[in-house]
This record gives C-alpha cells, sequence and structure tokens, in this order.
C-alpha cells in the first residue's frame, strides 16, 4: 500500500511547488506521480495504460525529480512519455499534439533556485485548486494496489518550435533591419531561443542561453526590473529594437521597447489586442487579471473588444479563456495566452512571436507605450507574509475594508481591489510566494500618494512594512 502526507505548503492554488529537500522531497515526487497516475485510472478506466506526458526545467533537482515521478506514475500503470528538459509551455504543447489524458512539468518557475514543483495538466486542462487539494487527500488515505507501466523518450522539439514561429512564417524580410535581444536567464527556454533564432528573420542577440540551474547571472524572474538591467544595457549598446526576457521555465514573459522602458504585462496585453485577426470584435472579450490597470482595459475596450478582469493565476486565466472562448488573455507578471490559433495556454515563447509579428507589420511598441495617456500607478510590490500568515491575514483586512467601504466599491475575487476617490488599490495573497502582493493606481500623482499610505497604515495594523514603492 503506497500512502503518503504532503507538507501542507506545498500544495498550492496553481500547482505544487516548495523548498527542495526541506518542504518538497523525492518521495513527494515519486507519490505525486502515483496518485495522480491512478486519479487518471479511475477517471479513464476504458484505458489499460492511460498516456501521460512529462517534462522538466533546468534546474539542478530537476532531473532526480523527473526521475522519481516517472517511477511512481509507472507504478500507477500509466504509459509515459519522457519529452526531457525545455519550457513548460512545450510540455503543454507536447500534451495536446499527443493527445496525453494528462501531463506534468517538473519546475520552480520563476522562484529562487533552491525551489522546485509540478505544473499539472488533465486533458488539457489545467489541474489545480480543489483538484490538488483532492489529491493530497486521496495520498493521505492511500491506496493498495499498484499496476506495470512503462515509460520512453519522445523528441518534441523541433515540433514545438516549427509550432510556435508560424506567424513569422509569411513575413520575409521586415525584420531584416530589427535588432532583438533575448535574455533566456540561464533557464529553460534557452536552446528553443536558439533554434527560434536561427528560423526567424532579423539581427538576434541572445543572452544566457546556456540553461544552469544556479542562475550565475540573475534571478530568473523577468517581472523584477533589476533583472532585465543587463538586457537594457546590451540593448542601448546595439541600438536593438526590443528585448524580450523569460522567466525559469518559459511561461513568463518581460519586454522593453525601444526607449528603454519596461513593459507591464496588462499594457503588453493591450498591444498585443492588435495582432487579433475578427470582424466580430464585439463578441470577443479579451482578458486581464485583477492587478492590472485601467488603462490596459480602457485600450482594449478602444480596439472594438470586449474586456474582462479576472482571477490572476495561469491556471484561473486558463479555465476561464477556454469557458468564454477568449482569443488572448495576459497577467501583469506576463503570463499571456493566446486562444485565437494558438492553444490557449500561457507560452511566452509563442507571445513573443506575435510581438515580432506586429514589428515586422510597423506596429511599434514603443509608439503604442507613448501614446498612452499619463498613467499613476505602482509596480507590482511583494511584502513578505508566510505561507501560514498570508490567507489569514487577508482575511483579517477584509474585515475591516467593509467596515469602511461600500461592498460596490470593492472587488473580492482575487484578495482586496477597493475603489476610493483617489483611484484604486489592491492587496491580495500571492500563490506561488511567500508574500502579499500590493498594486495602486492614482487618479493623479496625488492619488497615488495617498493610496500608498492608507495601503500602508492597512498593513501595519497587521504587522507588515510596506517602506517604498
Amino acid at each position: 500500500m503506497f500512502k503518503h502526507t504532503f507538507n501542507e505548503t506545498i500544495l498550492r492554488s496553481y500547482d505544487i511547488r516548495g523548498i527542495y529537500e526541506k518542504t518538497l522531497t523525492q518521495k513527494d515526487a515519486f507519490m505525486l506521480g502515483f496518485f495522480f497516475g491512478i486519479t487518471i485510472k479511475k477517471k479513464y478506466p476504458e484505458k489499460k495504460h492511460p498516456l501521460i506526458v512529462v517534462g522538466m526545467d533546468g534546474r539542478l533537482s530537476s532531473p532526480v525529480l523527473e526521475e522519481k515521478l516517472t517511477e511512481g506514475l509507472e507504478n500507477s500503470g500509466c504509459e509515459i512519455y519522457r519529452i526531457g528538459l525545455g519550457p513548460t509551455p512545450m510540455l503543454y504543447f507536447a500534451s495536446n499534439y499527443y493527445k496525453a489524458d494528462g501531463a506534468i512539468q517538473v519546475t520552480g518557475s520563476h522562484n529562487p533556485k533552491n525551489y522546485n514543483g509540478f505544473k499539472i495538466v488533465l486533458n488539457q486542462n489545467s489541474f489545480f485548486g480543489e483538484d490538488i487539494q483532492k489529491l493530497g487527500n486521496f495520498a493521505n488515505k492511500g491506496y493498495t494496489k499498484t499496476y506495470d507501466g512503462f515509460s520512453k523518450s519522445v523528441n518534441i522539439f523541433e515540433n514545438y518550435i516549427n509550432e510556435i514561429i508560424k506567424p513569422l512564417k509569411n513575413i520575409e524580410g521586415q525584420l531584416n533591419e530589427k535588432t532583438i535581444v533575448w535574455d533566456c536567464g540561464n533557464g529553460a527556454s534557452g536552446p528553443s531561443v536558439e533554434m527560434i533564432t536561427t528560423k526567424i528573420p532579423g539581427k538576434h542577440i541572445v543572452l544566457y542561453s546556456k540553461v544552469d540551474g544556479n542562475f550565475p547571472n540573475h534571478h530568473p524572474d523577468p517581472t523584477d526590473e533589476s533583472t532585465l538591467k543587463i538586457m537594457l544595457n546590451k540593448m542601448e549598446e546595439v541600438n536593438a529594437e526590443l528585448g524580450i526576457a523569460f522567466d525559469g521555465d518559459g511561461d513568463r514573459i518581460g519586454v522593453i521597447d525601444k526607449k528603454g522602458r519596461s513593459v507591464a504585462g496588462d499594457l503588453l496585453t493591450a498591444f498585443l489586442a492588435n495582432s487579433i485577426a475578427t470582424n466580430d470584435k464585439n463578441n470577443q472579450t479579451i482578458i486581464l487579471d485583477i492587478k492590472s490597470s485601467y488603462i490596459a482595459y480602457e485600450n482594449i475596450i478602444s480596439l472594438g473588444f470586449k474586456a474582462e478582469i479576472g482571477k490572476t493565476g495561469h491556471s484561473n486565466i486558463k479555465k476561464r479563456i477556454k469557458e468564454i472562448k477568449s482569443p488572448l488573455a495576459g497577467e501583469m507578471s506576463g503570463h499571456i495566452f493566446f486562444g485565437d490559433t494558438y492553444f490557449g495556454y500561457d507560452d511566452a515563447l509563442y507571445a513573443a512571436i506575435r510581438l515580432l509579428t506586429l514589428t515586422a507589420n510597423n506596429i511599434e511598441l514603443d509608439k503604442f507605450i507613448s501614446t498612452l495617456p499619463e498613467t499613476f500607478v505602482s509596480p507590482e510590490i511583494k511584502v513578505f507574509c508566510s505561507d501560514e500568515m498570508k490567507f489569514l491575514t487577508i482575511d483579517n483586512i477584509s474585515k475591516k475594508v467593509f467596515e469602511k467601504y461600500n461592498s460596490n466599491d470593492v472587488i473580492t475575487l482575487d484578495g482586496l481591489r477597493v475603489k476610493n476617490n483617489h483611484g484604486w488599490w489592491l492587496i491580495r495573497a500571492s500563490n506561488t510566494e511567500e508574500a502579499l502582493v500590493v498594486r495602486f493606481e492614482g487618479k493623479s500623482e496625488e492619488g497615488k500618494n495617498e493610496l500608498f499610505f492608507e495601503v500602508k497604515n492597512i498593513l501595519e495594523n497587521e504587522g507588515l512594512t510596506l517602506d517604498k514603492y
């Protein structure tokens, strides 16, 4: 009989993630594989060997975790296709390509190098939230039978690359005089970017494409502007049109425009809406997450689309994009999802290709950013708060907010987004880090400062410190 209790802090809303050899172990990987495999077998009893695709990022702990995960899946009686090292979107692509019953990527995403985890797919849909909690409960109860499964290595790399470069297929010379700087951050996207840049037009400079789980050059999170300084310096040196950066597993994109400005994920999504070809914009809804600026929201509407504010989190967005058949969705964190001519999952490399397609057609990002009205919006601010306390803290703040604010001015879809005369502010619990996430947008610089002091006081009452932004 197999029976296992996972550390409750690793069973997160979007995926499973923890600190390797502290909260996340090799045994966790084996048991995840086994109990996920049994879950699949129960769901598809007519299949003797359900098909599961397994991939991994370039973290130092990923190979051993992938090995143990596969062992667990084999003991559950599944057939496993092992695609090896690659970005998480390649795992999603492989799952679609092989019409797999399930898929798991071993990845710590954008977290520090001592973290790792698993992103899970069930029948081309995200396996998250309640699914993960049920899996944990199932493992806690145990299961008596084991089965004979088997695995093999498959190569999906070129199929994946050929798929994502399709939007640039018929564009010959328009990018030839443009210089693009790419920063792979020693993450899993490196080999893919190296291959992509040999197949598309333009002048390409690729930084840190060698996969190295120590991340020796900078932290693999392109939403942290401090990680983009090296790329910005290179762009200035070569007079680049664009800088494109990726996180550790290639599902988050960070972009710097020609004028050296870092472009937040919500504004990038608004720009990429220009690439959606449809004669029925009025019935097409583009999704932004709850951290997004009204500038992005209103810009999407100005193009003729509908816009919707949704829950943060790649799993939540993927679910919603399918529900309403959205052609495009984007998060502040740099997860971009295309559902028009692509599969509806977050693929930063594909988003980069769609960005280059607009550039090739002389729809330029820097001109778009320059035309936007002045915004008084903070960056995404992370305030340390332990996993044990962060959701309780949000509950405490929520009670106090409803004593002060009318319910019509509060969105509780994901944390608290509160509107007042100065603008709006957001406090939510991160589902990937030990942090509360804060953002605010004022109607003026003075309004922005008022929002800052309001949020600062709210957090101080909970024993947390917000010093600056």
